[in-house]
């Protein structure tokens, strides 16, 4: 059976589920890893290190033997971006998947769990200035296995790499200056 958490639900699902409900006006909610604390199965750790992060792992069979980080969707579109930039007074809806519903409709993305995001925008996609790249890029190519994928407007990628240097106008993947006016959106890729 599909399991889902929802937190700040607006309706109720005609499935297996289980409710938190928060108000983050009451000034008790500080960011979204706060909301998800609340979450049972949830467990929200922080990663120690240069640059520490928080990182949220779901309880599930499949999770047990190694932690694998689930993954973010914001207004439909998957998010790889700092969680902690999405102010949570302008979040409707948090819901978590796990087990087999987040690995059918996310693939290997979603063998950690995703969590759903919906935003009080009510256009349920996220504004076309917002840019996961310009935002927190950077807290991810720590790793020596996690590069990006730069892909430009017309689609195609412009370059795979670690980004070496950022500019105001450019960023630089293996000494390629790439214009930023040039790039569509950027991907995660781990290796």
């Amino acid at each position: 059976m599909r399991t889902i958490f929802t937190i700040l639900s607006l309706q109720l699902l005609s499935f297996g589920f289980a409710q938190t409900t928060q108000d983050p006006s009451a000034g008790t909610v500080r960011n979204i890893y706060d909301m998800l604390r609340t979450v049972p199965g949830v467990d929200v750790s922080i990663n120690t290190g240069i640059r520490s992060q928080q990182q949220v792992y779901i309880r599930d069979a499949r999770n047990m033997k190694g932690k694998v980080p689930a993954a973010f969707v914001v207004d439909r579109v998957m998010y790889d971006g700092d969680v902690n930039l999405i102010n949570p007074l302008d979040v409707a809806e948090i819901t978590v998947l796990k087990d087999n519903a987040a690995a059918s409709l996310y693939g290997a993305r979603g063998f950690g769990g995703v969590i759903l995001i919906t935003t009080k925008n009510g256009k349920g996609v996220i504004p076309p200035q917002v840019n996961s790249y310009e935002k927190s890029a950077y807290q991810y190519f720590i790793s020596k296995t996690i590069e990006i994928r730069v892909i430009g407007k017309d689609g195609k990628t412009i370059a795979t790499g670690v980004i070496s240097k950022e500019t105001n106008e450019s960023i630089f993947i293996r000494k390629k200056e790439i214009p930023k006016s040039n790039i569509e959106r950027v991907e995660i890729v781990t290796l």
